[in-house]
């Protein structure tokens, strides 16, 4: 029996006071990162703003299993916010697509619920749709038959997984109705109303495609309900990064009524979610600081569109793995010799330091300039940032303990970072051999 066929369905069964100590958390967390988006310039706060959009975009698609381009996203999110981005070539319904809606889902923020913006919301989701569909199926309206959801597995057999209510449209509008009703009217918190909220869409499952992105787009809907303005944060990226849990979260769901442990795990995943978007907050923040720092450097147009690059893949891409020079000849087209050359000249006007040795272990990594406090003067200032060490230290121990001794430029790129910014002092020195002893 599914939850949706127990007498007292759709009535779900949950102790709200058991969460209230991370539902606390999350809304300080939320000022925290509002608080840090205050440092960057004005100019750049669509920078943020536009970046945490494409990690959602890219990461709720993933979920479906559809791997869309990231520039195409971009160019597409900077379009819809009415920024001045220029029409790539090429044709991208699926990245149009979830970009319209996404950046429609924070424009709506104060709307209540209905059906016309949820179908709104279908439509511009699935822009395109005719041509990636074998059997068409209705765009921006409520199905109007019996759908399963199906597992598959590595060699062609299938499941059904859960069925869901409804057999025709009829049956899903009253469904739907009162899933709204309770939407515009439930008086709890925002990741509360969000975990439920999409759990109880994706078990009604009114759409013949695209349930799981709507759903999420409703959660975060429902997240920004607590605030004037949406708060900074991509949900689906860590969604994405657990996809296997997710769905077995979801399934566990499907016979019982009682939602606690689902609310339970949403909510730590919100907390988790706002921890990821602060770090990416804090590379549109060192982005800033490096261009201040080095926009006066005249590049060529190679070694522009490569540093460009950088930037636009985020920090998980080349910030954290390094640029080769092959990667360097793969994105410009210059043969070996002047992608040497370009890569030389980068290093000397300081905006990136090499890493490793050999053709192979060479990589170039951003320059990112050390805050400075121009209030203290060249003599007063310490010789050891303490915090920033201890917190490169912690970062390679969690290294070691990752790889369990394996070399990898991330470790190799910590020690550096160590390194420069301990400026030979002997203690520090010293904290560094002990642990790379201990753990070799």
């Amino acid at each position: 029996m599914y939850h949706w066929q127990q007498k007292n369905w759709p009535q779900f069964e949950y102790d709200a006071a058991r969460f209230e100590s991370n539902v606390s958390e999350y809304s300080k967390k939320v000022y925290s990162i509002e608080g840090a988006l205050s440092l960057i310039p004005i100019n750049d706060h669509n920078d943020a703003f536009v970046h945490l959009l494409v990690e959602e975009a890219l990461s709720t698609s993933a979920i479906e299993g559809e791997k869309l381009n990231r520039e195409e996203v971009r160019s597409s999110v900077a379009r819809f916010l009415g920024l001045k981005e220029p029409e790539r070539g090429g044709y991208f319904p699926k990245e149009k697509g979830i970009a319209a809606m996404l950046v429609d889902v924070r424009k709506s923020i104060k709307s209540p619920m209905s059906k016309t913006l949820l179908c709104h919301w279908h439509t511009l989701l699935l822009h395109g749709s005719e041509d990636y569909y074998v059997n068409p199926i209705t765009k921006g309206d409520y199905r109007d038959s019996p759908i399963d959801v199906i597992r598959e597995d590595l060699y062609g057999e299938s499941e059904i997984i859960y069925k869901a209510p409804g057999h025709n449209r009829i049956d899903v509008e009253r469904e739907m109705g009162a899933f709204i009703q309770w939407y515009n009217n439930a008086n709890c918190s925002g990741p509360i109303k969000a975990a439920i909220a999409h759990l109880w869409f994706v078990a009604i499952h009114p759409f013949q495609d695209g349930n799981g992105r709507v759903g999420r787009a409703i959660a975060e809907h429902a997240l920004f309900q607590d605030f004037s303005k949406p708060p900074l944060f991509s949900m689906s990226s860590m969604i994405n990064a657990h996809r296997m849990e997710y769905y077995q979260q979801l399934r566990s769901t499907n016979s019982s009524l009682q939602i606690n442990e689902w609310i339970a795990w949403f909510v730590e995943l919100v907390k988790t979610s706002q921890e990821k978007s602060l770090e990416s907050v804090e590379f549109v923040l060192q982005k800033s600081k490096f261009w201040a720092e080095y926009g006066e450097v005249k590049l060529n147009q190679r070694q522009d569109k490569v540093m460009k690059k950088i930037f636009t893949v985020g920090a998980d891409g080349f910030v954290r793995d390094g640029l080769t020079n092959e990667k360097y000849r793969a994105i410009t087209g210059a043969p070996p010799a002047t992608a040497t050359r370009d890569l030389k000249s980068l290093v000397d006007n300081g905006l990136l330091y090499p890493s490793g040795e050999g053709k192979r272990g060479l990589r170039y990594f951003v320059n990112f300039p050390q805050d400075n406090n121009l209030f203290v003067s060249k003599e007063d200032a310490p010789l050891v940032d303490d915090v920033s060490l201890s917190k490169i230290l912690k970062k390679v121990e969690r290294n070691l303990e990752y790889f369990r001794g394996e070399k990898n430029p991330g470790l190799t790129k910590l020690i550096d970072q160590y390194k420069a910014l301990s400026l030979g002092d002997e203690a520090s020195k010293k904290k560094l051999e002990n642990l790379l002893r201990k753990n070799s």
